[in-house]
């Protein structure tokens, strides 16, 4: 029974209660392109409120008067009765033999209905107005003996007592394939209407076929049992005439935005029925759909209340009030949180992004609870324009003009272009009388990198670590090198520029080598640059004559046989060092990319750069966010750029980590492992000596890891003739000269 419990699936998309809804109008806060976050945000302001419950549920419903969660513990399924007043636990309920809780529903008599599936059979527990839970009452599924893969989806009720069992199936069928009489298996999605004894009606279907997908089954307000199917033509609503035991006629969506177009309407999560229309989750953000009017309406951010659609269990809109019941991040608890319209004593910050990122999604949840004086709400570029490059352009125009919100995502904008020009703040005014978060908190080698002429434009939690690294036999003692030096160090053992690996397969190599050094070839601060000297034109070739040389064999194989003697790629760990290490053996030197001066070791953020926008009014309650993100959002992904997280992380690497084995013993866990085909490497705790390389490593790099797309692009474009023979070096490098300095002019 206990594999059985694992089983137990919490179907919480769709609940559906007999609940209201209500309009709202636009959004009439915006000042400038960058502060309108959508043709569909509403102007009701929200005021929440989060109270916590006393377990953490897989399953959740809330009643007029009460709140069911359910949950499994010591292999049994409980679900508890919890009181909306006061959200203390009346009573735990043991729901014996539960298989696959599938769905929670209320009448209006506030009876509560659990769906249990047991392989091929279903069944129902009640829990009456008065609290008793009575006798598991096993239900048929006619004509379903034959399905495969049964899933049931919810359960329903409608105002005349009736009830409606959703559920998904494989069923076979008999079709024409080739003159051949073949059985063909479809998926189809098919409801049961029920009788108050749980006998089936009749039942209704609609076929996965030519890309209809069944979005979801409801209750209208008005008591009408209705699907809403996505097809290749869009959306449609179809009802069940229940008098007659068959679908009515479909009544199909007009598109809203791109809210319910084809491609898109697959994405929309937690479906909820209200007054003649449907609330719904798409991208972390709460919409309102009304079937007559045709028309999506933003409801609120849900980031901005620190709440993701992934966690929400249950989801309802009555009249003005929005009520969830959702799981928090990492928490062991469930919460309640209802939403009411009214002024916040909070003051709104925007966060502009290209595109949503989770880490940024997540710092933001975070810092909207705990804050007392602000919430960031997010600014979505890529939403407004539906393009990631018209995203970027945008975003950067509204810095540059000064309508850009309050903080703004940089990476992936090139804002090294502009950085100069007084349109982002000097973190370093901040950190310099912040005693929560001073300067001298943060590692100093990576915000050194990070520096323009002495200013910190952009910051980020975590950090990875670039270079080049391989047996210390061939590289020697060396730190940093020349492509010269490079080209002497292969040719003294008998190698050429092949025998580097790393390079990726869908990356140009002369892209990596520029990402590292592109600092050395532009004068940011003055807005020139100079790709005719002798070091680029030595990347150049470089990057021609690089082919990798792959004669097959594995990675390690060809390093154990000397075929690669060096490799490029990240450390983002101390873990990554090691293996390494068990790679190359002990003598493992770390040599650099090639640089005119310098390590050639470069530091890249791995968690998404943020900038304060200089013209912000409230910069202060921008820094407030700047600093919560970087005190609290390393991830795990990289390092930590805080100091005291750093350390913590070194010395967390040299811990052994056991766990029982069935058998009572004890044994070593692994830190991590190289695995390629038959070949393994498990790495265990560090020992102080590879900290201590992993910490001079960092301290060592003196290069930003930093892709500036638009002058990459016209590198990579000029770059093809000289490849492929049909230009000359010297009049590549001209081309790539002229046309990159005509846009840092163009960005003066």
């Amino acid at each position: 029974m206990k594999n059985m419990r694992c089983r137990i699936v919490a179907v919480v998309s769709v609940f559906i209660l007999l609940i209201t809804g209500c309009s709202a109008g636009g959004d009439n806060r915006s000042q400038g392109p960058g502060r309108n976050s959508s043709l569909h945000e509403n102007s009701v302001a929200w005021n929440e409120r989060y109270s916590l419950l006393e377990g953490q549920y897989m399953l959740a419903l809330a009643t007029d008067y009460n709140i069911y969660g359910c949950y499994v513990k010591d292999d049994e399924v409980l679900l508890d009765n919890i009181d909306k007043e006061n959200y203390h636990v009346k009573e735990t309920y043991v729901l014996q033999d539960a298989f696959s809780i599938s769905g929670m529903a209320a009448d209006r008599e506030n009876n509560v209905y659990i769906l249990d599936n047991r392989e091929k059979s279903a069944g129902i527990w009640k829990i009456d107005a008065n609290g008793n839970l009575q006798d598991y009452v096993n239900i048929k599924l006619e004509d379903s003996e034959n399905a495969d893969n049964l899933f049931l989806k919810g359960i329903y009720t409608d105002s005349t007592g009736y009830f409606y069992v959703w559920c998904e199936m494989q069923i076979p069928e008999k079709e024409l394939v080739e003159d051949t009489v073949r059985e063909v298996w479809h998926y189809i999605d098919r409801v049961y209407v029920k009788d108050k004894q749980f006998n089936t009606l009749f039942y209704n279907e609609i076929p996965s076929v030519s890309g209809t997908e069944v979005l979801n089954f409801q209750i209208a307000r008005d008591g009408s049992p209705l699907f809403l199917v996505k097809d290749q033509e869009g959306v449609y609503i179809q009802e069940i005439d229940v008098a007659q035991g068959e679908r009515k006629n479909a009544i199909r969506l007009e598109k809203s935005g791109v809210f319910f177009e084809t491609d898109y309407a697959s994405s929309l999560e937690n479906i909820v029925a209200i007054d003649n229309g449907i609330i719904y989750c798409q991208n972390n953000e709460l919409f309102e759909y009304h079937y007559d009017v045709q028309k999506v309406e933003k409801l609120l951010n849900l980031s901005s209340y620190g709440i993701f659609s992934s966690d929400i269990l249950f989801l309802a809109k009555d009249e003005n009030v929005i009520e969830i019941i959702g799981n928090h991040g990492e928490s062991d608890h469930s919460e309640f949180i209802v939403f009411m319209p009214g002024e916040t004593e909070k003051e709104t910050l925007t966060l502009g992004v290209t595109m949503n990122v989770q880490d940024l999604e997540k710092a933001m949840a975070e810092f909207n609870r705990c804050s007392s004086d602000y919430r960031v709400e997010l600014v979505n570029y890529f939403d407004q324009t539906g393009d990631y490059d018209k995203a970027v352009e945008q975003l950067k125009l509204d810095v540059v003009t000064g309508t850009a919100p309050d903080i703004i995502a940089v990476s992936g904008i090139d804002y090294s272009m502009f950085s100069e020009k007084g349109v982002l703040a000097d973190l370093y005014d901040f950190l310099r009388d912040d005693k929560e978060c001073s300067k001298d908190m943060l590692v100093q080698s990576v915000i050194k990198v990070y520096e323009d002429g002495g200013h910190l434009y952009s910051i980020a939690p975590n950090f990875q670590i670039h270079s080049m690294w391989g047996y210390g036999d061939v590289i020697g003692r060396q730190s940093g090198v020349t492509f010269e030096e490079l080209f002497q160090i292969l040719e003294d053992c008998g190698k050429d520029l092949n025998a580097i690996a790393g390079f990726s397969g869908d990356e140009p190599v002369l892209t990596r080598l520029c990402t590292v050094s592109m600092d050395e070839f532009i004068d940011w601060e003055k807005g020139t640059c100079n790709f005719e000297g002798d070091y680029f034109k030595k990347m150049l070739s470089f990057a021609k004559e690089y082919i990798g040389n792959y004669n097959g064999g594995t990675y390690l194989e060809r390093i154990q046989n000397r075929e690669v003697v060096m490799s490029v790629g990240i450390i983002s760990s101390v873990v990554d060092y090691q293996i390494q290490k068990m790679l190359y053996g002990d003598d493992v030197v770390f040599i650099g990319y090639p640089v005119t001066e310098g390590t050639g070791t470069a530091i890249t953020f791995s968690g998404s750069g943020i900038a304060i926008n200089a013209k912000n009014e409230n910069q202060k309650g921008a820094w407030e966010f700047v600093k919560f993100y970087l005190l609290h959002g390393y991830n795990g992904q990289g390092f930590p750029i805080v100091q005291e997280q750093f350390d913590q992380i070194m010395n967390n690497s040299m811990t052994e980590e056991y766990n029982t084995t069935e058998d009572g013993k004890t044994e070593r866990n692994p830190k991590g492992s190289y695995i390629n085909g038959d070949e393994y490497i498990w790495v265990y705790a560090a020992t102080q000596e590879d900290v201590a390389a992993v910490q001079r490593l960092v301290e060592s790099a003196e290069n930003r890891f930093e892709p500036h797309w638009m002058i990459q692009n016209i590198i990579n474009e000029e770059a093809e003739g000289y490849f492929s023979g049909q230009v000359d070096l010297d009049s590549t490098v001209k081309k790539i000269q002229n046309r990159v300095s005509l846009l840092l002019q163009e960005s003066l």
